[in-house]
């Protein structure tokens, strides 16, 4: 079965709730939180995004896909788990410990949080 996760990065910031209706009633599966911190990755979504999960936490059912292009991968969790994302991916190469890397993926899935596999940036 294919599922699809929609993108929010590019929408337009002034109408993005009629967005969120409009993905929605496309029937997609989740929406796509794309979270940089601007150290990572040359691009800081961090505000906008943490804007647009808070309104999505009020207004919709459907899950929340977290992709974390950010240095501190466990700061970030700790700040988006509290609205109970279904899948959160993250940056292997951002984590330096392997250990620390099987951790967090344990962690998350004791949560009941599918964890994407974890690849190396483009950047």
């Amino acid at each position: 079965m294919v599922k699809v996760s929609t993108s929010l990065l590019n929408l337009d910031k002034e109408d993005y709730i009629h967005w969120f209706y409009n993905i929605e009633t496309a029937k997609t599966d989740y929406f796509h939180i794309d979270v940089m911190d601007g150290k990572f990755v040359p691009n800081n979504t961090e505000k906008k995004m943490k804007e647009y999960s808070n309104a999505l936490s009020h207004i919709t059912n459907l899950g929340l896909d977290v992709h974390l292009m950010v240095e501190n991968v466990e700061e970030f969790i700790d700040e988006y788990i509290e609205l109970e994302p279904q899948i959160i991916s993250f940056h292997i190469e951002a984590v330096k410990d392997k250990e620390r890397v099987l951790n967090i993926i344990e962690d998350l899935k004791r949560n009941n949080i599918k964890v994407r596999n974890c690849y190396k940036s483009r950047y």
